[in-house]
């Protein structure tokens, strides 16, 4: 009889209450874990204060597809997709938690298939994001921005389906890379230069030539102009086309990942 542990999730039968399980760990750890909360709260409103509310007066109004905006909602837009992405480190973190404990050859062998043990554990990162949205709708009506509640969701729930992209870079993250140094030190590279990268806070048609060609190799400019389009009634669908495919092939692929992960490792400090 062959008893090698990387069968058992082959065969192992979809457990539904598995799935339910590790979702309810993973909300009670959400909001266990207060300090990483209150930093959910706490960031997007320093970003508007000390950042965008000190631009606004200074640059006034951009021009997007051909519509003038006020600088204070294009790069509210920006601050949104940047929390967004900014949602990795934690899966990332919950699921480095999974390796080096065990968890994640118990959850395989439990009957938790890859694809649903992403989404499961994206659970922590989906809450924060909807949290920030709430932060962000906040800022909305205390400065009287110009986003109706219809616009607001098309571009929250964009930003939704690009956050499944990033879910699925963060997992290979986690599965290729088997040190916490290693790791810690790609998620910051990586992080800092795409959040800045792309247009979050200026316009790319004025951006030097250099910037603007490492901006269309960046997944997260293509996220930000969907987004951007719904926030200000001006979306195309192929925008929305493009996203939508970006996310559902990273899971795809973040799948396989998962699926060929060996069950035992040595996650070093």
């Amino acid at each position: 009889m062959n008893l090698n542990p990387a069968l058992f999730k082959q065969y192992a039968a979809l457990n539904i209450q598995a799935i339910l399980s590790i979702i309810r760990i993973e909300t009670k750890v959400f909001f266990q874990t207060r300090p990483m909360l209150i930093s959910q709260i706490l960031t997007p409103l320093m970003y508007f204060l000390f950042i965008i509310a000190a631009l606004a007066d200074m640059i006034g109004d951009v021009t997007i597809n051909g519509t003038t905006v006020p600088y204070n909602e294009y790069a509210l837009v920006g601050i949104l997709i940047m929390s967004m992405m900014g949602q990795m480190s934690r899966v990332i973190y919950r699921m480095t938690v999974d390796r080096r404990y065990g968890f994640f050859a118990l959850k395989m062998q439990a009957g938790v298939k890859p694809f649903f043990y992403i989404l499961s554990m994206s659970t922590g990162a989906i809450l924060g994001y909807a949290t920030q949205g709430l932060v962000f709708y906040f800022i909305i009506l205390i400065f009287h921005l110009h986003f109706n509640i219809l616009m607001f969701l098309s571009m929250w729930a964009i930003g939704l389906i690009s956050l499944f992209f990033w879910i699925s870079l963060g997992t290979g993250i986690t599965m290729f890379i088997k040190t916490y140094q290693v790791r810690d030190m790609v998620l910051t590279f990586l992080i800092m230069p795409l959040s800045f990268s792309a247009p979050s806070f200026y316009v790319l048609q004025s951006a030097p030539k250099f910037v603007q060609i490492i901006a269309t190799i960046n997944p997260l400019t293509y996220q930000l102009e969907a987004m951007r389009q719904a926030a200000f009634g001006i979306i195309h669908p192929l925008s929305i086309i493009y996203v939508t495919l970006f996310s559902i092939i990273s899971l795809f692929i973040a799948s396989l990942i998962v699926h060929h992960t060996e069950l035992i490792t040595n996650e070093q400090t």
